[in-house]
């Protein structure tokens, strides 16, 4: 029986991705698990593997590099040579426009791949919207919108009336078009695409081109030229955001202006913890191959606060609160490309040494940007360890749709009153937890905090 292969939901805000390459072409004989496509997604290059061994077949037309796939499109079957399988309608929406064929003598616009939508449902839009589409003579029906669950912006308004502008407008001779996507990427760069130079047919501009053109040197001045006064000196030029870049700065402005956040810090004492980290080196060390963290510490420890705190284990939606059953933790970690979340799943049912192991593959899978699509979803609740970058104490944002996000400082060592009135220098490490009120109320939140404390400043409660 053949087997759909489609552009699966990876984490709770994806709407499509963006296929980077086919790693196997039509017509190969691929196995169960075989990387088939590499994608680019809100948080990650991603490689989407085979559902089922056989062949690869009708591959979908538009499913090129550089198309945007909505989430649940199907975009091939995997399937025996004589197995029929049922032929698969061009990409549209979010796909990629077909070069622009020369045009015949008609007054008709040609058609503008930004307005390819079906949707059932009056369209999703703010009031300030559907005022400004009006004035403008815009039909909503015809967007596909760009924000979350498909809600359409004055952005996206304004682009579709450029798109139908540039269609019916006349070409210059040797003009090129650009695609939506490129387009779009210029908008959100502030890109002049006047200025690109177009490798696509009969001078198309691509998203390739607009990227190239961005990370392209600023050219200087020749030595001889006076400086211009409206240049600011050392300016690099303009950097091009990544698409986890972009993305992630979008969510946590809606996470900040939709969820009313408030903090609540307390500093623990880290004496105990650290002693318990030693003693389970050598054992760890031996098991899996690494030493634990303090993170590894962290996430042991908040696990077991989130069992006996639900409300941070939780989500609201729609007027509710959703409890949830595992313990999903996800562990903030930088790199070159932007901010990666992974999720240690059912984290409270996991050891030491599971934990170790699973940060340190998170580590490496990060180093690449190679993320299985397991890997980034399901997150309930975050951690976001600064301190080893020397960072003291921090706020940081929601990620949603979570309640609550834990903000860790560096370990210093710190006067502290003792119980006997005497003053000692002890390992102190600030924790700070981001909350939203919707979710959580600050007495809620400091229980969690109490409790968490308790874990860490008498560690042997974490003993395996």
């Amino acid at each position: 029986m053949a087997t759909e292969f489609f552009m699966p939901k990876m984490t709770d805000h994806m709407e499509a991705g963006v296929i980077i390459n086919w790693l196997v072409k039509e017509g190969q004989v691929v196995e169960k698990g075989q990387p088939l496509l590499e994608i680019e997604t809100d948080k990650a290059t991603v490689e989407l593997e085979s559902p089922a061994s056989g062949i690869l077949r009708e591959v979908r037309p538009g499913a090129v590099p550089g198309a945007s796939v909505p989430v649940g499109e199907t975009l091939a079957f995997v399937a025996g040579a004589k197995e029929k399988v049922p032929p698969l309608p061009p990409l549209s929406g979010g796909g990629i426009a077909k070069a622009p064929q020369p045009m015949e003598a008609s007054s008709a616009a040609p058609e503008v791949p930004h307005t390819a939508r079906i949707e059932v449902g009056p369209p999703r839009a703010s009031p300030a919207v559907r005022k400004l589409a009006r004035d403008l003579g815009v039909d909503l029906a015809m967007l596909r919108g760009s924000g979350a669950e498909g809600r359409i912006s004055e952005r996206d308004v304004r682009t579709y009336l450029a798109d139908q502008q540039a269609a019916k407008a006349p070409q210059k001779v040797g003009a090129g078009q650009a695609s939506p996507l490129a387009r779009r990427m210029a908008d959100d760069m502030g890109i002049d695409l006047s200025k690109v130079k177009g490798s696509g047919p009969q001078g198309r501009l691509t998203r390739e081109d607009v990227k190239a053109y961005a990370q392209a040197p600023v050219p200087t001045q020749p030595p001889a030229a006076a400086p211009r006064i409206d240049t600011p000196a050392g300016e690099l030029g303009w950097l091009d955001l990544s698409t986890v870049q972009r993305l992630t700065g979008q969510r946590m402005l809606e996470s900040f202006q939709n969820a009313p956040q408030f903090a609540l810090g307390v500093d623990v004492d880290m004496t105990a913890a650290l002693l318990f980290r030693q003693a389970h080196q050598e054992r760890l060390q031996s098991e899996v191959g690494e030493r634990p963290s303090v993170t590894v510490i962290l996430v042991r420890a908040v696990a077991f606060a989130l069992k006996h705190f639900p409300r941070a284990n939780a989500s609201f939606d729609n007027g509710r609160i959703k409890l949830h059953r595992q313990v999903n933790i996800g562990v903030a970690i930088g790199t070159d490309e932007g901010l990666m979340v992974p999720v240690i799943k059912d984290a409270d049912r996991k050891t030491l040494g599971q934990i170790t192991h699973e940060l340190r593959e998170f580590q490496e899978k990060a180093a690449s940007m190679r993320f299985n699509p397991e890997d980034l979803a399901g997150g309930t609740f975050t951690i976001s360890n600064l301190g080893m970058y020397g960072i003291d104490r921090f706020h940081a944002i929601i990620n949603p749709p979570e309640s609550a996000i834990l903000a860790v400082g560096r370990i210093v060592r710190s006067p502290v009153g003792m119980p006997d009135d005497t003053i000692a220098l002890r390992p102190m490490m600030s924790l700070t937890l981001s909350i939203d009120h919707r979710s959580m109320d600050g007495i809620q939140g400091a229980g969690f905090l109490a409790k968490l404390k308790e874990m860490l400043e008498q560690p042997y409660l974490l003993v395996e």
